[in-house]
């Protein structure tokens, strides 16, 4: 019973004119209207702040996978001239020409000690191919 009942019960025991007992009644109509409106706004808010909080577990946890992800895909990447020499998971640990346009690997043909190129963007060079194979070996 809301405050409204018993301000209801209260009105049919007092000595009023029908016009203010009407005024009073509606009034407490309006009164129990929002008490109603207030219990369903506190039912929704609970319900709100539950999924808040899953949200923000859920948030929490996609971090640190990233995180996680991050770790184990970072590269150190030093460059020597215009390439790109990287190191990490990719390439097992050891540096590695790569890319200056698509960052892809480079190709060194075993048939071919003077030129290299991007399997990918088909990039290549042939007068850089000592320098990269001789940063390769210095990086090393």
């Amino acid at each position: 019973m809301g405050i409204a009942d018993v301000a209801k019960a209260a009105l049919e025991e007092i000595p009023l004119s029908s016009v203010l007992r009407e005024r009073v009644s509606l009034a407490l109509d309006h009164l129990a209207d929002a008490e109603r409106q207030i219990a369903d706004l506190q039912t929704e808010k609970g319900g709100l702040q539950a999924q808040l909080q899953r949200e923000r577990l859920d948030h929490e946890k996609t971090k640190q996978e990233l995180k996680a992800l991050q770790d184990s895909h970072h590269e150190e990447i030093r460059l020597v001239g215009d390439i790109e020499f990287r190191k990490g998971t990719r390439t097992g640990g050891k540096w590695a020409p790569f890319c200056p346009k698509c960052h892809l690997p480079l190709v060194f043909p075993k048939d071919s000690a003077d030129q290299f190129w991007c399997g990918s963007c088909k990039w290549g060079s042939g007068s850089l191919s000592y320098e990269v194979r001789e940063a390769s070996r210095q990086l090393e």
